[in-house]
C-alpha cells in the first residue's frame, strides 16, 4: 500500500523559519534557506524522517516545496530557532577540538552537534563519535560508532560509520560496566584525531547516570564539555576539570520535538532495518564459526541459547512456542549479533537464529564476505526487525563500574 503524500508550496517570510516534521521532504524553489548552518542547493531535496523535525531558516524569504507523508507537518514561525548560545559556542571552538555534549532526552543534543559540525567542517574533516546506544544517528542501536565527514549535511545520519563497537543493549542502564568498556574501545579509535564531536545518551537524572557521564568524560578526555539544560553537575564538572576540559552551560532550545517511548522504539526499528536491509538466511556448520555471547563470553553458545529461549518462554513471548530446540528460524526470531568482531569493532550485523538439529548455525545477515566469528547480543528481534524481547543476564550491574 502506497503512503499518501500531500504537496504544497510554502512561502517563508524574511527572517522566519519553516519547521518541517517528518515523514516529509522539502526543496527550495525560490530564495535560500539554512538547515543547522547548511544551505541546501536549489535542486537538493531535504528528507525529514518520521519523528524528526528540521528547521529551514530564511534571512531574505523563500518559497519551499514541501511533501508531507502521513503524520508529517509544517509550520512557519517568526525568527530563527537556532539559539544564539549555539552561535556563540561555535565561535569559541578553535581549529582542534574534542567536544562532548551531555544532556537529557530530547533536549537538542543531536541538533546542536549537527549545527556545530556544519559550522566547523569548512576547516577540515570532522569525526563524529556517537555513544547514544539507543538513538544513534550514525550507527545501529546497541552499538557505539565513529564516522568522518568532510562536507555539510542536514543530518549526521548521512555520514557512513567507519567503526562500529558492539555494546549489546539500547541503554547503558543494562550494564554500566560494559558501556564504559565499549567507550574505552571507541576512545582508542579517536585518540589521534584532532577534530571530534561526541554525542552521548540521555541518561542523566540519577546519581548512577551522573557517575556514568563523569567516567565517560575521563575516558574520552574532551577539550570542551557542553551541558544542555543541566542544573546539577555533581561529579561531572570535577571530571571535566580533571581532564582540562572547558565547561559550557547552555539552555534547552525553545523548539524541540518530543518523542515518547513508543516513537523511540520505532526509530530504533527503522535503524535495525537500515543496517540489516538485504539480509538473507545463511546456514553454516556450527564448528566452522566461532560463536560466543557478547556479554557472557565464557559461556558456551549452546547454553546461552537454552537460557535465552527459556527466558522467552517464561515471559510468554508470542512466537516462543514455535521454537524447535535451539533453532528459532521457524519462529522468525533472532538475537541481534555482530559479525567478525576484531578489536571490539564489528564488520556488520546479523540475527543469530540458533542452531538446527543437523548442527548448522542459522544466521540472517546482509554481510557478503565470509563469517568467521559471531558475537551474540541480548536483544531478540523478529525477522522484520521489530523488538521482541531483551534478555538480561544475571550480572551485578553496579559492581566494578569503574573497571
Amino acid at each position: 500500500m502506497e503512503m499518501s503524500v500531500e504537496a504544497s508550496n510554502i512561502h517563508i517570510s524574511p527572517r522566519s523559519t519553516l519547521i518541517v516534521k517528518g515523514p516529509a521532504s522539502a526543496r527550495v524553489l525560490e530564495g535560500s534557506v539554512e538547515v543547522y548552518g547548511y544551505s541546501p542547493g536549489p535542486k537538493e531535496r531535504v528528507v525529514v524522517k518520521p519523528w524528526r523535525s528540521l528547521p529551514l531558516y530564511s534571512e531574505a524569504g523563500a518559497v519551499v516545496e514541501v511533501l508531507l507523508g502521513e503524520g508529517g507537518a509544517a509550520e512557519v514561525v517568526e525568527g530563527c530557532t537556532i539559539p544564539q548560545e549555539w552561535v556563540e559556542v561555535a565561535s569559541r571552538i578553535g581549529g582542534r577540538f574534542r567536544v562532548m555534549v551531555i544532556g537529557g532526552v530530547d533536549v537538542g543534543k543531536t541538533s546542536l552537534l549537527t549545527y556545530l559540525y556544519n559550522r566547523l567542517v569548512s576547516g577540515g574533516g570532522i569525526a563524529v563519535a556517537d555513544l547514544d546506544v539507543g538513538q544513534s544517528e550514525i550507527c545501529p542501536p546497541t552499538t557505539m560508532g565513529i564516522a568522518t565527514g568532510i562536507k555539510p549535511t542536514t543530518s549526521l545520519s548521512a555520514l557512513k560509520p567507519e567503526a562500529i563497537y558492539p555494546y549489546g543493549y539500547t541503554s547503558p542502564t543494562y550494564s554500566v560496566r560494559d558501556s564504559l568498556r565499549t567507550a574505552r574501545e571507541l576512545a582508542s579509535g579517536i585518540e589521534e584525531l584532532g577534530r571530534v564531536l561526541i554525542n552521548t545518551d540521555g541518561w542523566i537524572d540519577q546519581e548512577r547516570a551522573k557517575n556514568h557521564k563523569s567516567q565517560l568524560i575521563e575516558i574520552l578526555k574532551p577539550s570542551h564539555v557542553i551541558f544542555i539544560g543541566i542544573d546539577d553537575h555533581r561529579g561531572m564538572e570535577e571530571a571535566s576539570a580533571k581532564v582540562g576540559a572547558e565547561v559550557i552551560n547552555i539552555h534547552e532550545p525553545k523548539v524541540v520535538m518530543r518523542r515518547d517511548l513508543d516513537a523511540r522504539r520505532q526509530i530504533r526499528e527503522m535503524n535495525y532495518t537500515r543496517f540489516l536491509r538485504g539480509a538473507r538466511l545463511v546456514s553454516t556448520p556450527r564448528r566452522w564459526i566461532k560463536i560466543t555471547p557478547l556479554i557472557l563470553d565464557s559461556l558456551p553458545i549452546e547454553d546461552y541459547l537454552k537460557t535465552v529461549i527459556k527466558e522467552m518462554e517464561n515471559a510468554a513471548v508470542e512466537k516462543a512456542p514455535l521454537i524447535e530446540g535451539l533453532d528459532m528460524s521457524e519462529a522468525e526470531l533472532g538475537i541481534l549479533s555482530y559479525v567478525n568482531v576484531q578489536g571490539r569493532k564489528a564488520q556488520g550485523l546479523a540475527l543469530f537464529m540458533g542452531i538446527d538439529s543437523k548442527g548448522f548455525a542459522r544466521i540472517y545477515t546482509p554481510h557478503q564476505g565470509p563469517i568467521q566469528e559471531l558475537r551474540v547480543g541480548s536483544l531478540i528481534l523478529s525477522a522484520n526487525f521489530k523488538e521482541v524481547y531483551t534478555y538480561q543476564p544475571p550480572l551485578e550491574w553496579d559492581r566494578n563500574t569503574t573497571t
